[in-house]
């Protein structure tokens, strides 16, 4: 029954965190609420519009910090069902501590796999002609992530190095915020 349970939270939470980070995306990269993936979003993650009375939006309505806040409550949730389920204990600090980076984490590898489907929905765009609403969010998603990086990469015309110098910058930037978690911690 312990194996069961644990599946089933940590199902039906992920299932949760990825819609609250879509919906997140999406905002960030100011897709037109309009468009079908968009409204979806919007419409299955209507608690964010809730927290958003509570947690206000920042720069110029784009970081939604509502969205932010209930994805790490969620990661908090998930930790604690976790250690229930699994029998163990876990004091307050430790909960705070592993949940917040443990999100940062879950958050940096989102991203990373946003940029990688981005990547690939672009080629499936150039190669085989596919192009719906759907591929249209995907390549838009990094966006804000990749923009950054385009002042100081230099452009190459087909290859996009600033895509690449993004993608590289996470990952660096995920294995650095594990390596002091884990040394802070203690392994």
């Amino acid at each position: 029954m312990n194996s069961m349970s644990f599946v089933l939270i940590n199902m039906v939470i992920n299932f949760a965190l990825m819609l609250i980070f879509v919906r997140f995306m999406i905002q960030l990269a100011q897709i037109d609420t309009n468009m079908p993936i968009a409204r979806a979003a919007y419409r299955l993650t209507g608690v964010v519009d809730v927290f958003a009375r509570i947690f206000p939006t920042m720069g110029k309505g784009r970081i939604s910090l509502a969205a932010v806040v209930l994805m790490l409550l969620l990661y908090f949730i998930n930790i604690a069902a976790n250690t229930i389920i699994l029998g163990r204990s876990m004091t307050a600090i430790e909960l705070f501590f592993i949940g917040s980076l443990s999100g940062i984490m879950k958050f940096l590898q989102l991203l990373r796999y946003t940029m990688i489907a981005s990547a690939i929905s672009s080629l499936l765009v150039v190669f085989l002609n596919i192009n719906n609403s759907v591929m249209f969010v995907l390549m838009q998603l990094p966006e804000p992530i990749v923009a950054p990086f385009r002042r100081f990469v230099p452009n190459l015309g087909m290859i996009d190095l600033s895509f690449l110098a993004a993608l590289f910058s996470l990952l660096l930037l995920e294995n650095f915020i594990g390596i002091i978690g884990s040394y802070i911690w203690g392994g």
